[in-house]
């Protein structure tokens, strides 16, 4: 294998060395690759089973050195059924394996080591796993058309399942949640039914952003169904904003529904088919195949057809619902559309390289085109089928994102720039029912790249530019914008200068030779030099110069219109300042004046409150009650202002008072303060010496 075609390497890997031994024998476009985050996810048919790998680990250069090549992922319970499709949920914690008789979902086991593998890199994991209304499947002629993941799952396990019958199954891991309705109800058993002969049975579905209900009245039925479940789920009544997920549904026929509903509801609404514009007379495809939905603003549509057919459409907004014609089935209640499609541009593929006796239109290929959208870059996504791989890049997106992230009122939506489809894989080159379909496909990030396994076991891994734009120069992104601003605006003044100094004869700079030229070759040389110079350069310099002239006529000319026009606008602002401090106090009156009345209002309105006759008798003791409190609050509010004087007064007289004892104190000479501090220390003498006589005599009477 190429480096060119595996840039990856994973062609010599062992997981896809053990997956060529089960891949499936009559050829037919599937998905049996899914990629989340750093881990690669292979089905292997032979023995029932996940892989999963590591793609970002080191490629070593002998692999047997590797601790772990790959993890091998059983079920808990035998899948005898063939699956065709590998999608892994939004967490990377669940995997829904589907086939055209049934759904699995297995549940993944925790990562941790150093490579980030399950359980650190044992190689055999049983993991549980659900199988999703088996007796359904076996009891009934169903077919499983489409599995997505929803995106508003709160725990990650909300799986929805397309089926033949025209109907959508929710389950929450193993429980079936929800049934909606999206078309004329078949139960077949073997043979076809009318519906399938008229297109009327569902092939795909996608899930378009969120949305706010339209409706301004819901039901009671409805509101009492959301009560309830927020009851059931949350225990909490709190209202909380309702929002729908619109739900796009194709049928083979090209007719498309929506379905808004959210997933903690029954309740749904059916709406279609959708208004497609422009129409025409086959309704954009009888063999539709697939549908995707981009999420730009506002929401971009890709209709895929058989015949290779690509239709890039825009969910609009109807100004007016609209109603349909009846459904087949009278048992389904469809609204009227409240939105419209308009169809910008198909993009036709080219499905394989047929020879030159094959290229009329009697002998084109046809397959069911399937669509992957790129989640790194909104502008591109995937087409495969069984003649190989188309990368699609959609133009109108970018200029819808500028169109409304501009703030010129003058700017003009102009979807000139057209899609393109780039071939990048092709296995499809003769004329014979030979096909090497694509058997599963996958996309990496960081680096960005696609995996693609072929019916052939062969592996292409390709690197991918994240945006086309990146790989212009930027030297070539300002000549880019220089000449648009020149087609705009005209031809510069500079460039004009520049093709009237531009002369077709040179003067050359002369050389003295080494003999002296005769004086009439001299005279013919002074003459042709002299001609020159006033035919190529004195000549285009006048003309410059009266250019010039011209130029600085029309600035002065312009310079005097713009003064006046600044003169009139200094005018016209001093007239609208004038006005708006005019405007300022009319709205300071009209703003005193308002709160005035607004007060008066209020009062009135208390008022005729209080003196309605139909009062209740609490209401009435109340507000007896608030003006008593009030009344009391007021004379506690004088008593307290009151007492607060008197307590100032108080206190001023105590601090006069006590400054005036300060200053009439009495103080004793210092001859007789000294004689009475003998007399008192005599006294206290004495006193201690009976005190000691007193308690020697108690001590020998023995008291």
């Amino acid at each position: 294998m190429s480096e060119l075609t595996d840039c990856f390497e994973l062609n010599k890997t062992k997981l896809f060395e053990k997956i060529r031994n089960g891949l499936p024998i009559v050829q037919n476009t599937q998905n049996l690759l899914d990629c989340s985050d750093d881990l690669l996810f292979a089905w292997d048919g032979n023995e029932s089973s996940l892989l999963v790998r590591n793609w970002r680990a080191p490629l070593m250069e002998a692999e047997q050195r590797a601790k772990v090549n790959y993890q091998t992922l059983i079920a808990s319970i035998p899948i005898i059924q063939d699956i065709d499709r590998v999608t892994v949920s939004n967490e990377c914690s669940l995997v829904a394996l589907s086939g055209p008789r049934g759904v699995f979902i297995l549940e993944l086991p925790r990562r941790w080591g150093p490579d980030g593998y399950f359980k650190d890199g044992k190689e055999k994991i049983t993991c549980r796993t659900y199988c999703l209304d088996s007796l359904l499947f076996q009891n009934n002629h169903l077919e499983v058309r489409q599995v997505r993941w929803h995106p508003n799952s709160v725990s990650d396990s909300t799986l929805l399942v397309l089926l033949n019958n025209n109907t959508i199954r929710v389950y929450n891991h193993s429980k079936l949640r929800h049934v909606w309705q999206v078309g004329p109800l078949t139960m077949i058993k073997g043979a076809k039914t009318s519906y399938t002969d008229f297109g009327e049975v569902a092939v795909d579905f996608d899930i378009a952003p969120a949305t706010k209900p339209r409706s301004a009245d819901l039901t009671a039925a409805n509101e009492s169904t959301l009560n309830q479940s927020n009851k059931t789920l949350g225990g909490k009544t709190a209202k909380q904003e309702k929002i729908e997920w619109p739900i796009v549904v194709l049928r083979e026929n090209g007719n498309i529904y929506i379905l808004l509903t959210s997933l903690d509801s029954d309740m749904t609404r059916l709406q279609g088919p959708i208004t497609i514009k422009p129409q025409r007379m086959d309704n954009y495809g009888l063999e539709s195949c697939s549908i995707m939905i981009i999420p730009s603003l506002p929401p971009t549509i890709v209709i895929a057809e058989s015949n290779g057919k690509l239709h890039h459409a825009l969910l609009m907004d109807a100004e007016a619902a609209e109603h349909s014609f009846n459904e087949v089935d009278d048992f389904i209640l469809i609204e009227p559309a409240e939105y419209v499609i308009h169809v910008l541009e198909t993009v036709e593929l080219e499905l394989g390289l047929s020879g030159a006796s094959n290229t009329g239109p009697k002998d084109a290929y046809n397959c069911p085109i399937h669509l992957k959208r790129d989640i790194i870059n909104e502008l591109r996504y995937f087409a495969y089928h069984n003649a190989g791989l188309h990368v699609v890049t959609v133009s109108f997106i970018s200029e819808l994102q500028r169109y409304l992230d501009s703030e010129s009122e003058e700017d003009r939506l102009e979807l000139a720039a057209s899609s393109r489809a780039e071939y990048v894989l092709c296995t499809k080159f003769d004329s014979s029912e030979r096909i090497n379909a694509v058997c599963g496909i996958s996309l990496l990030q960081l680096p960005a790249g696609v995996v693609l396994l072929l019916a052939s076991g062969q592996v292409i891994s390709l690197k991918l530019v994240i945006d086309a734009q990146l790989l212009v120069a930027p030297n070539e992104k300002t000549q880019r914008a220089s000449d648009v601003d020149q087609q705009e605006s005209g031809p510069s003044f500079l460039d004009k200068i520049k093709g009237l100094l531009q002369r077709n004869v040179n003067q050359p700079i002369l050389a003295n030779k080494l003999s002296s030229a005769s004086p009439h070759e001299s005279y013919e040389l002074l003459n042709q030099a002299i001609e020159v110079l006033r035919e190529q350069y004195l000549k285009r310099h006048d003309l410059v110069r009266a250019e010039f002239a011209k130029h600085i006529n029309q600035i002065l000319l312009k310079k005097e219109q713009q003064l006046r026009e600044i003169q009139d606008l200094e005018h016209e602002r001093e007239i609208i300042s004038e006005g708006a401090h005019k405007l300022a106090e009319r709205f300071e009156e009209i703003s005193d004046n308002q709160e005035l009345l607004v007060r008066k209002c209020h009062s009135l309105m208390q008022k005729a409150n209080t003196a309605l006759p139909n009062s209740v008798v609490a209401e009435r003791e109340f507000s007896q009650e608030v003006s008593r409190i009030n009344k009391a609050t007021k004379g506690m509010a004088a008593d307290l202002e009151t007492a607060k004087k008197m307590l100032n007064k108080q206190r001023y007289h105590i601090d006069k008072s006590q400054d005036e004892l300060k200053n009439n104190v009495y103080q004793l000479p210092e001859k007789q303060h000294r004689t009475i501090t003998e007399i008192l220390t005599q006294l206290n003498g004495e006193i201690d010496r009976q005190i000691t006589d007193a308690k020697r005599i108690n001590k020998i009477v023995g008291v």
